[in-house]
């Protein structure tokens, strides 16, 4: 059994007056912006962003901005609304449903879900899901559909042109996100301030020009462990701090181990920290109570994903003059 695995303490406070230092800088001196804005998701990492921002710049030059669509969870905007009114950060709530319609997004997706589900009407709750926990499963990475029946939920893995398919046409999700931000921050002459930690960052957990389009990233060099940390001394909603982080894109709702990452924060922390920290298989095997063997299977998959992802972290390639 996985024992409780914790990485070394930092010293919140002062973590939290070098991000709200850093945040301040980039929006006045850097950007010589008038303020910022925020992209709420009802989660941990879009909270703690919101709150060193306001921080940054005062209530009055700082702005909370829901997008929400037709198959966004309830709570999502519920808990960002619970934040916005307790710390008194102006919010403004955008559906960018039509958009995805016009796209076709809603379309395309349900015409795949109906190659593995003939009976599916569009009202069922689908979405995508990998195999289980890495730490117990030995299963190689693949991705099936998921239905929601009264049953219960209906498995089915799907065809890499199927993944593709849907993967494309969910990622303008992100994308027209990303647009409504800009037009809300260059409207009020502010920046937009991204909500990617080091656990995405490093493996590529975001989407290019969407989620990953922004103007600084705050917490890019903080691991899950951390920001939940920030989160509590900042005073986050605990509704938030309970809340599984889920990346919110499918009706039916996967979090984020279950969808990509196939390990829980705590555990994909402590492996990435004791990698990056020399630590060897045997070592990390020792302290997470698994085998050497399977820790090298779960680094090959992580620097599999670091890999594949490394186009994310870099600008677009040009012949250089």
């Amino acid at each position: 059994m996985m024992t409780a695995l914790k990485l070394p303490a930092i010293n919140i406070d002062s973590e939290i007056e070098r991000l709200t230092g850093f945040i301040g800088d980039q929006i006045f001196n850097q950007y010589k912006r008038r303020g910022a804005v925020v992209g709420l998701s009802g989660g941990i990492d879009s909270a703690v962003t919101a709150l060193l921002t306001l921080k940054a710049t005062g209530p009055e030059n700082m702005l909370g901005l829901i997008l929400k669509e037709k198959e966004s969870n309830p709570e999502s905007a519920v808990f960002a609304t619970e934040l916005a009114n307790a710390f008194n950060i102006e919010l403004q709530t955008v559906d960018i449903t039509s958009i995805l319609e016009a796209f076709s997004v809603y379309e395309t997706r349900d015409e795949v879900a109906r190659k593995y589900f003939p009976d599916f009407d569009g009202s069922q709750k689908w979405g995508l899901a990998q195999p289980g926990n890495l730490l117990e499963s030995n299963a190689l990475n693949f991705y099936s559909l998921c239905l929601e029946t009264p049953d219960g939920v209906v498995k089915k893995r799907i065809r890499p042109d199927d993944l593709r398919t849907i993967i494309g046409t969910t990622n303008i999700k992100q994308r027209t996100r990303m647009i409504q931000l800009y037009k809300t921050a260059e409207i009020s002459n502010y920046l937009v301030a991204g909500t990617t930690n080091l656990s995405e960052a490093a493996l590529g957990f975001y989407v290019k020009y969407g989620d990953g389009g922004v103007d600084i990233e705050p917490l890019a060099h903080l691991y899950k462990t951390y920001v939940f940390q920030i989160g509590r001394q900042l005073g986050v909603p605990q509704s938030i701090l309970d809340r599984a982080p889920s990346p919110d894109t499918f009706s039916y709702t996967v979090t984020d181990e279950e969808f990509f990452f196939r390990l829980s924060y705590d555990a994909l922390d402590y492996i990435l920290w004791a990698k990056e920290n020399g630590l060897s298989a045997g070592q990390i095997g020792s302290e997470v109570g698994i085998s050497e063997e399977k820790v090298i299977a779960i680094l090959h998959d992580l620097q599999r994903k670091c890999v594949a992802s490394r186009h994310l972290r870099e600008l677009p390639a040009t012949i250089k003059f």
